[in-house]
This record gives C-alpha cells, structure tokens and sequence, in this order.
C-alpha cells in the first residue's frame, strides 16, 4: 500500500517508520524545512531510542522517503496518515490549524479517494469536521467526498517503537461517508501487529485518546495529593501505595509521586477534556481538579526544599538532574522540570542543570540556567541536588563522589526513585515525596 505521513514529528516520523519496516512504501510530508534536511540527511531530529538505526533500514531498504511538497506526497497515495501537532491554547483547546491546513492541501492536490486517518490527538468532532471541510471543497471541483477516520495514537515517548509494533489496542472510529471496503482496508494495514481492534464511532474513538490520558493524569494526581497527606501525618507514601496496588482492581502503575506530570499529551488532554466538556456545557469537575493539583505540584516541591535548606532559596546553589519530562527522551514539552527550574530561579537561586539529552534544548530559552555535564558538575558546590527526571544513569550516581562536591548535603529526590538508605549512607539527607527524611 501506498501510504502518505503528513507531519513528521515525534508520531509521525515513528509512524512512517514503522509502517515502512511493516513493509508499507512511505512517503513522509514535513513541511519544515530545518527538519526535512535532517530527515534526508538520514539524522533524526530528536532522541528516541533506536528510532535512527530503523529510520536507516527503511530508508536503504527504499520503503521510506521525504519529501516537503504535498503536491509530491499525496496525489497517488491510498492512504493518507494525518500526524500534524495540536497544542493547547490559552483556553485549553487545541488549535487545530494544522490539522485543516492539511484538510486543505488534500483536498487541493489530489483527485483520487484515497482514506485519510486522522492519527493526531483532537477533540470530539474534529473527525467530522474535517470530513464536511474535504467534501466541500471536493464538491468544488467536481470530486465525490472521501471518507475520514479517527485512529487515534498511543505511544509514549521514549518507547515509541515498541507501542507502535506491539500496541494494546487499535483504536478506529468511523463516520458514515466510511464503506466496508474503507475500513479493511485500515484493519489490514494494522493486521500484523495482532492487536485487538475496536471500531466505533469517529467522536467515541476521539474520546478514547483524551480519557486515557486524563485517567492517567488523575493517578498521578491523586498519588501527589496522597504523599502531601503522608508528608503532614507522618505516614510512608510507599507503603501506602504498595497496600492499594496489591489490589487488582488498582494496580500500580502511574502511581508514583513525584514533581508532577507533563510532556505532550497528559497536560494538553486533561486540559482539552477540560474545554471539550464545557463546550458541551458540562462542568469537568474532577479533571479540573486533576490539573489544578498538577499546576501546584511544582511550588510545593520548591517549598519542601527551602523548608529541608532550613534558609531562603535565594542565593542558594542549585543542582538539577534531569531536564526532559522522563527518562529516554529529549522531548521538555510541559516539563515538570523545566517548570522546577524555573520557579527555583524565580526565588533567586542559582541553578545549575544536565540532562543526557536534553540540554541543547534548554540552554538557549534560558540564558541563566548553568549547564553542566554530569551530576558532578551539576552538584558541585550546591547546597542541595534535586532529581527532577529518573535517568538510569542519575539514579544510580556514584553517592560518595557527588557528596564529597557538594557543598550541603541534602538530596531531594523529587521522583522518588533514589535508595533513601544509600543516601544517606553516602553521608547526606534524604527528602523525598511523601517519604520520611532520612539523615
């Protein structure tokens, strides 16, 4: 099948790789010219892990090629992957320019019916919308309208590859302008990976994407208010959770607390259910719950660092660990991090930051921010060191080393993944996230 990926970014360039070793022929539509280069160069123009080495295959394989012109990519495709960005505006909605912009240059360049996929994450009735904006436009010169499906995405950055190739489920929504012969031909397209496949209506199939994510928020949310409790009544956070994951009915997962989440998918999701829901007049109470407890997360670890300094943060040396939103990626959308480092700058402390992947990202936004090598550079002369993101490299640091540069000796360990009793071991006080101090 002839496949065309319009917006090659952290889906979308995943998704045309992986379809291209499925043994799709592909043909990626990026229109920003920076990345295009990178992409022929045969470079990936951000860090997933072994995204470069499979964009490499496919490309000598010739399954995978670039292009920066619609006019190249779509006309003599069978199917056509939507994977364009949708941020949050300042109401929470996502601006779906991109989105129509992408509606616009199908419906001026190809004449066939190939299936379009809408693959990027969109409020209820966007599908919808952008079928009634192709077949308009269609109807202007004469073509009969084609068909709009949602698809929505699941993968979490930093394992990418592997959510694309061994995904839970399939998730495919559908309008009534979609034949039988339509949707087999988007189920065969996933037939290889064995995934279950749900089909149900185009605005269900929207909703599946903005509940999981928001669900997972709530988690993560709950979790960080649970360990404020334990922090106030003395309890231990971790048993805590270890009590109530033991339970099949919750389980475990996402429920570890830490700085808050972020990145390109849970603030922008909870925040556009948020919108969705009183855009239908329907006050989403619990998500915005869920978001305020977010947006609060980072002065409350901010404070429980001047608390554990016993003195003022200004003035105060900082060292951050960590800079991206999670571990293997370099992606600081939203970064619970970025927004640590920030909120310590804006008390007037001197930070001092490092990140395996990030940095490069960081550095030039902000002109301040000290950016160091390795926790040793980051932790030299601090008086304290925070892990703000759970690189494996971070969280098995060399403790002694890192106490014997620092000037102070406290550790908050803002993702609770650091051995407390090795900490302080190593000589240092230990400060977590609803865990008890360890000096």
């Amino acid at each position: 099948m002839r496949l065309a990926v319009v917006g090659l970014g952290y889906v979308g360039l995943v998704t045309a790789t992986c379809l291209a070793r499925l043994g799709q022929d592909v043909i990626g539509l990026e229109t920003d010219e920076a990345k295009l280069r990178t992409l022929e160069a045969g470079d990936v123009p951000y860090y997933e892990p072994n995204l470069d080495s499979e964009l490499a295959a496919q490309k000598a394989a010739g399954r995978l090629r670039f292009t920066g012109t619609a006019s190249q990519a779509l006309p003599a495709a069978d199917m056509i992957l939507i994977c364009v960005g949708t941020p949050s505006d300042a109401s929470g909605h996502a601006d779906l320019g991109a989105v129509l912009a992408v509606a616009d240059a199908i419906a001026n360049t190809v004449d066939g019916d190939p299936v379009v996929v809408l693959r990027s994450t969109v409020p209820i009735g966007t599908t919808r919308l952008v079928e009634r904006r192709l077949t308009e436009a269609r109807a202007t010169r004469g073509l009969p309208p084609i068909p709009v499906f949602a698809n929505p995405e699941f993968l979490r950055t930093g394992r990418a590859i592997e959510d694309f190739l061994r995904p839970t489920r399939v998730v495919i929504g559908q309008t009534a302008l979609a034949s039988s012969a339509d949707l087999a031909a988007l189920e065969t397209l996933y037939a290889p990976l064995e995934a279950p496949i749900l089909v149900t209506d185009a605005e269900s199939a929207e909703l599946v994407k903005n509940s999981s994510n928001a669900f997972l928020a709530m988690r993560v949310s709950f979790v960080n208010e649970l360990a404020l409790l334990c922090d106030a009544a003395g309890a231990n956070v971790d048993d805590v959770i270890q009590g109530m994951a033991l339970d099949p009915r919750i389980g475990g997962q996402f429920m570890r607390p830490g700085i808050g989440y972020g990145g390109s998918c849970l603030p922008k999701d909870v925040r556009s259910l948020i919108a969705t829901g009183a855009d239908h007049g329907i006050e989403m109470r619990l998500a915005t719950a869920v978001d305020a407890v977010n947006r609060l997360q980072t002065d409350r670890i901010v404070d429980a660092v001047g608390a554990a300094l016993g003195r003022p943060i200004q003035g105060a040396r900082l060292g951050v660990l960590g800079l991206a939103f999670k571990p293997d990626t370099d992606d600081t959308r939203e970064s619970p991090a970025l927004a640590l480092i920030d909120a310590l700058h804006a008390r007037g402390g001197q930070v001092a930051g490092c990140d395996p992947e990030a940095a490069p990202r960081v550095a030039s936004a902000r002109p301040w921010l000290e950016i160091a090598v390795d926790p040793f550079a980051a932790g030299r002369d601090a008086d304290a060191v925070i892990l703000a993101t759970e690189w494996p490299a971070y969280v098995t640091t060399n403790l002694d080393r890192l106490a014997s540069v620092m000037r102070g000796t406290l550790i908050v360990d803002g993702r609770n993944a650091l051995d407390a009793a090795k900490v302080a071991a190593a000589g240092l006080r230990y400060v977590g996230v609803g865990r008890r101090a360890v000096v």
